[in-house]
């Protein structure tokens, strides 16, 4: 059981997809599951289907190939700012960073929540051609006030570029009502597929201002993927076939079950973990509002060491991920997305308090698994 923020737990309907599907990648067939594809996709980001100033590519890589992409392809254009708040962020910078000479970071600490007056502060210091943030950030759970940074950027003559890798699926993204310029996904994270597809989402007026820009990468030329989708329905290089097949087929079910309702079924798995935690007495980082669907931070009892958690976890088939950065050892990470069922989360948590039995049971501690107040808090 996959209880970690990606890669995830296949549905039925995708694995037989896979199973069943042979087919050329140069065929009519593959470019019907594209064009099928970006059309399902528009409403995961809130484009409406009419809107046709947004253009969609698929490229076979992680989602960071898609960052990679965009950056190279459409970062040197002018200063870009990236503001970061955690190691994903940190990431994008490092991207940035390879492929223009003209970067400036905005930071904040991990778990911090992005301070908009600064973003304006720094937005009026400088003009800047692009503006670059994470949507969720995975290291720490947390989400990011896109609507309004977009909002600063475009009253200060800036493009957004947004990293929603892992928020695809899980959260609100309304791309064309924020005026998200450049937004970037995922096939295996929230959208339920096999990981293995960087997704690109860009307006055409972005794409002008870039076009005379030098070539960049050849395996990563944006406007290379976003020409051959235009003209053939196709990919410039040999896609990973059968990993399209899969992000095709969680869209349909996605959209069998409406937009809202998928991520809702996310949304609730997340609160009741949230809810089984607190009555046993861990404690999560919890951002007041800004906590994410796709996973959650849990501190670790000082009496358990993330090591034993995970090794004594995987011998009953479950996997959590460690924190990250300053949070590794300190936190574990449980997330809520995939073909999860609702007895998956709460079965795998009985399997969580058992270890924390063990382990304080072999410190002579006790648990107190039911504390008086509810025990959550951002952990710093």
């Amino acid at each position: 059981m996959l209880l970690c923020p990606g890669p995830v737990l296949l549905s039925a309907h995708v694995k037989r997809a896979v199973r069943k599907t042979n087919i050329g990648h140069r065929e009519p067939e593959f470019s019907r599951l594209l064009l099928e594809s970006a059309a399902m996709l528009k409403p995961v980001v809130g484009i409406r289907s009419t809107d046709s100033s947004y253009r969609i590519a698929f490229i076979t890589g992680s989602g960071t190939a898609a960052n990679e992409a965009v950056l190279a392809s459409i970062g040197g254009g002018g200063p870009t700012l990236v503001i970061s708040n955690g190691e994903f962020g940190e990431r994008l910078l490092a991207t940035a960073r390879r492929y223009s000479p003209d970067v400036e970071e905005l930071r904040f600490a991990w778990q911090e929540a992005i301070d908009l007056e600064k973003v304006a502060e720094e937005l009026e210091r400088r003009r800047y051609h692009l503006v670059v943030v994470v949507h969720h950030e995975t290291s720490s759970g947390m989400l990011n006030p896109i609507a309004a940074i977009a909002r600063l950027a475009h009253q200060h003559g800036a493009l957004i570029a947004v990293d929603a890798i892992s928020s695809v699926g899980a959260e609100v993204i309304a791309a064309e009502e924020w005026g998200i310029d450049v937004l970037t996904g995922a096939s295996g994270k929230a959208l339920s597929a096999m990981p293995g597809v960087g997704i690109v989402v860009v307006k055409d007026r972005v794409l002008e201002q870039s076009a005379s820009r030098p070539a960049g990468p050849q395996y990563l030329n944006l406007h290379t993927h976003l020409a051959y989708m235009r003209d053939h329905a196709q990919t410039p290089n040999t896609p990973a076939v059968h990993v399209f097949v899969s992000l095709h087929a969680s869209l349909e079910e996605t959209t069998q079950q409406g937009v809202a309702r998928a991520r809702g079924v996310i949304h609730a798995r997340a609160s009741f973990a949230r809810e089984r935690l607190t009555d046993m007495g861990l404690e999560y980082a919890d951002y007041r509002g800004l906590n994410s669907s796709v996973l959650t931070c849990v501190l670790l009892p000082e009496y358990l060491s993330f090591e034993r958690l995970a090794r004594r976890l995987k011998t009953r088939g479950i996997v959590v991920y460690n924190g990250k950065g300053a949070l590794t050892d300190r936190m574990f990470q449980i997330g809520h997305i995939g073909a999860l069922r609702k007895h998956d989360t709460r079965d795998a948590l009985r399997q969580v308090q058992a270890v924390m039995r063990q382990g304080a049971q072999a410190r002579a501690r006790p648990l107190g698994f039911v504390p008086k107040e509810p025990a959550t808090r951002v952990v710093s």
